[in-house]
Order: structure tokens, then sequence, then C-alpha cells
């Protein structure tokens, strides 16, 4: 009997307002929605690595500039924090800028140790102040590129399936040794937590040499943690760009954004200091069809030698115009 009045409480009542529910079915529904949305988030916490980035800077001007404010909303997207080291003074009230990031720590001081000098002190910080001990994965990225050029997630999802790698990074060079360029490297929790590593980090200091920074860090670190058995790779594959001749594959920036999805356009692109292989004209007119972001956040920086004609009546624009 008891079963039978239940049934018919849960049973639909249709009147001539329509189809109506009873009150238990509802919250029945509803307590099954919940629990379903509770193990979805739960899941994709578990599952999501809680991951750091150092972000390394030097503002000549004490201003932080749009498109560093691109890269750190582009950081923000794949991190849970975010520490902003520049080896440069800041104006007052440019901080501001910050505010919709989640910057768990920002310093603005002349230290003279270039970008790695901002590693250096951006991980200590994050050690000392216990981030890194359950942290999966620890960004290092300076503010040498326009980036990313559309997100950085569909690169972190396309690593997250070669788990088997300790360290890796967007490009190789194979100038002075194989090794990831020191402008973005991601490393997971084995080498975070290695002593070596944090050895080695530590070892950075002031040299008056500016290649010395390349020499005795950027291009010894692949292979001194590869040497103590870690395993790395890179989001685009060397070996996938051998017909590219140049050592460094970013000489073929619009080749890289085109076919590659890569995120990363240097900046010395519009400079002597790095050769171009391609038009650059061509690269440009392409960014802002394209990717307006990219376009918008470099066209007030670049010499206009390396606007096309027509697309020199943009510059003092923005993006939102």
């Amino acid at each position: 009997m008891q079963n039978k009045l239940f049934l018919i409480k849960l049973t639909p009542i249709i009147t001539d307002r329509g189809f109506i529910l009873p009150k238990r079915l509802i919250i029945i529904f509803f307590s099954i929605f919940i629990c379903i949305i509770s193990a979805i988030l739960c899941f994709y916490k578990h599952n999501t690595p809680k991951r750091y980035a150092v972000f390394a800077g030097f503002n000549p001007n004490g201003t932080i500039p749009p498109y560093v404010i691109t890269y750190l909303k582009g950081l923000n997207e794949v991190t849970n924090g975010i520490v902003y080291i520049a080896d440069s003074s800041l104006k007052e009230g440019e901080l501001k800028k910050l505010k919709s990031l989640n910057i768990l720590y920002t310093s603005h001081i002349r230290h003279q140790e270039y970008d790695w000098g901002s590693y250096k002190r951006g991980f200590n910080w994050l050690k000392e102040n216990g981030y890194l001990k359950n942290a999966d994965e620890l960004i290092f990225a300076n503010d040498s590129c326009y980036a990313p050029i559309t997100s950085f997630k569909p690169m972190f999802k396309e690593m997250s399936k070669r788990d088997n790698l300790d360290f890796w990074g967007d490009l190789q060079n194979t100038q002075f040794s194989n090794h990831i360029q020191s402008y973005f490297i991601v490393f997971r929790k084995k080498i975070i937590n290695s002593k070596s590593f944090a050895s080695f980090i530590n070892q950075v200091t002031h040299h008056d040499d500016t290649r010395k920074y390349i020499t005795k860090y950027e291009t010894k670190l692949t292979p001194f943690l590869e040497n103590i058995g870690y395993k790395w790779d890179t989001y685009i594959p060397y070996k996938q760009l051998s017909s590219l001749e140049a050592s460094d594959k970013n000489s073929y920036p619009l080749t890289l954004i085109k076919e590659y999805n890569h995120q990363f356009l240097k900046r010395r692109t519009f400079t002597s200091l790095l050769m171009i292989s391609e038009n650059i004209h061509t690269l440009v007119d392409y960014l802002h069809t394209n990717h307006p972001q990219t376009f918008y956040d470099l066209i007030n920086e670049v010499d206009k030698k390396h606007i096309p004609p027509h697309l020199l009546d943009k510059k003092n624009e923005t993006k939102s115009n």
C-alpha cells in the first residue's frame, strides 16, 4: 500500500494548466543534478595540473606595455598564479594594470641579472611561500615575445598527453648545444622539487657580458637536466622543422604561426638582432587580418618601416577601436 501511494505521489499531474511535476520529484531530480555537477567539478579539479608561472620582465620606461598585459592574461588562463619579477623600476600607478590578474607577487627593482635573475627570484619566492610543494608544473616565461597569438590552452592540452616528459618548452635551438629556448620552459614535479635544479637556478649571478646569460644558463640548463636523467622535448618537435634552415626557428615567424599553431612572436623579429627569413610586411598584414590582438600590441612599438603602407593609419589605435 505504501509503495502504491508513493508511486501515486510521484506521478506527474496533468491539469488544464499543463504538465506539472510533483514537488518531491523535482527535489529528487535537483539533488541528482547537484551530485552530477559536484562529481564533474571534483574530477576536473583532480585532473587539472596545479601550475604556477614566473614571468620575467624589463620595463625600460617604467611602464607595463599592452603586450605584457596580453601575455599575462594568457598565462592567467592556464595557471593557478603568477609571480611577475621585472629587472627594472616601475612608475607610480602602473600596478593597477595588474588588478584583474592572479598575480601572487610582483617586484620591479633593478637587480641586473636579467631574465635568469628574475627566474631565480620568482622560483625562490614560490618555494619559500609553499606554492611549489604540491605544484605539478612551473613555467618560466619572459617578455621577449608577443604571446599568446591565440591561447596557451591548446598547447598545454597537447603537452599533457606527453606525460613521459619531465620538462618541455616551445622551441629547440641547436646553437652551442641542443637546448630549449629560455623564453618559455615548463618544468614538472620531479624537477620542481629537485635539489640539482634549485642549485642550478641559484648559481645565477650578474655578468657584465650579457652573452654569458646565454652560454652559462640558457644553453646549459637543458643538457644539465638531461645528463642527470630528465626527459625533455618541445611543443613543436625540432625534426618537424628540418626544412627551415636557421638554427633558431623563430626566423620563420609566419610559417610557425600559420602552420604549427605557434603562440609566440619574438619581439626581435622587428630588430636586427634576429635574422628573419620571411617578408615582414606579409607577416604584419597576416596578423592584422587573423590575429588583431597581436597586431595592435606590436604596431605602436615597432618601426614604421615594418608596417605595410596601407596599415600605417592604424598606429595609435588599439584593438578596441
